[in-house]
């Protein structure tokens, strides 16, 4: 019978749904409302606002056709603003001044939006978004400033959900993973039917694969640890019988031989 791991059949990784890139405390979230001046003049952005009837003296009030835009009101004047673009106006809380990833909100009817600003990275200035061409790589862009994110070895990132899954689950990319000839074990032989099994690369000690209903899905460990056929884990080189590593620090890259 195969050595094998039972486990949950999803893999044991996930980024949050609203990966956020490194940023000092300082800068805002999105809900805290950092805004853009609408691309028409301010004599018609004016005219909006004048034409606006403000529903309560006090609030934040969504625009009607813009997902975008939104009217701040104080003591009954309104004020056309507009999210950071790649950003919509969250309405459920005339209260908060609330611009969000467009995810997360229901924008209804109101589907217009202001056009694209992109910069390296970045379709627009705030967003998640997956690479071009690499499945496994995407961006968290802020005002701008891309923050890259890369999905371990045997996943990519999933769009829709904003999670990484397994590489073959993703449309797009159904291609970028192989198994490299690797067979999965019998199911009649596995101890738990259903659940995914893990094996050794038979020449990488760094990879392995997972076996979920006898499809092969390569895996990998992260740099500066190998896989472990005893425990089924990644692990520390000198904690695995047979394997050591020598560290090159000037070039950041690991060497692993067998001894």
């Amino acid at each position: 019978m195969p050595v094998g791991e039972s486990q949950r059949s999803q893999p044991q990784y996930q980024f949050p749904s609203q990966p956020q890139p490194n940023r000092d405390d300082s800068q805002p979230q999105p809900s805290a409302g950092r805004y853009e001046q609408p691309s028409s003049s301010s004599s018609r952005q004016n005219s909006n606002a004048a034409n606006f009837v403000c529903p309560e003296n006090f609030g934040f009030f969504p625009h009607h056709k813009s997902c975008d835009k939104y009217y701040s009101c104080d003591n009954g004047t309104a004020t056309l603003k507009v999210c950071g673009n790649g950003l919509v106006f969250a309405d459920d809380d005339p209260s908060r001044e609330n611009c969000a990833y467009p995810f997360s909100v229901d924008c209804g009817d109101r589907t217009d939006l202001e056009p694209p600003i992109s910069t390296p990275n970045c379709p627009r200035l705030y967003g998640i978004f997956p690479h071009p061409s690499n499945c496994r790589i995407f961006y968290s862009c802020w005002n701008g400033e891309a923050s890259k994110y890369e999905c371990p070895p045997g996943l990519a990132y999933d769009a829709e959900q904003r999670v990484c899954v397994w590489a073959d689950l993703v449309d797009r990319c159904d291609q970028l993973e192989v198994a490299e000839g690797f067979v999965c074990p019998d199911p009649a032989e596995v101890e738990q039917p259903g659940h995914y099994t893990r094996h050794a690369h038979p020449t990488d000690c760094r990879k392995f694969y997972v076996c979920i209903d006898s499809t092969a899905r390569p895996y990998g460990c992260s740099f500066g640890t190998v896989f472990n056929v005893d425990t089924l884990q990644c692990d520390d080189p000198e904690n695995v019988p047979g394997w050591s590593v020598l560290i090159f620090y000037s070039q950041f890259v690991f060497f692993f031989f067998k001894i």
